[in-house]
């Protein structure tokens, strides 16, 4: 039996059209894998995120320490000395990497 040409045609181009559609649904600018790619950078933001929160509001907390309403008398000494450069005999210095 043997199969005209267009017998084959119509399964041909169903088959071009589907390959194409596939590829880019998978490896397209807005693909499978893209979308993936997305989401990982969206997790990383997150984490910064939460990172630069955990941060803010440790600061929060230094500077409301500081403020003429609450001054703290150890924060204000400790602030004073770093910025002095200025310790007594009896001080023990700990020395910590700066990011």
């Amino acid at each position: 039996m043997l199969l005209r040409p267009r017998q084959i045609l119509a399964p041909i181009i169903f088959a071009t059209v589907f390959g194409y559609f596939g590829y880019h649904l998978v490896n397209g600018d807005r693909g499978l894998l893209a979308m993936a790619h997305l989401q990982r950078e969206v997790q990383i933001a997150d984490q910064n995120l939460t990172e630069a929160e955990t941060t803010r509001k440790i600061w929060e907390r230094r500077v409301s320490a500081l403020r003429n309403q609450s001054l703290d008398p150890d924060m204000l000494d400790e602030r004073a000395r770093a910025l002095l450069n200025y310790a007594r005999k009896e001080d023990i210095i700990v020395f910590t990497p700066t990011r």
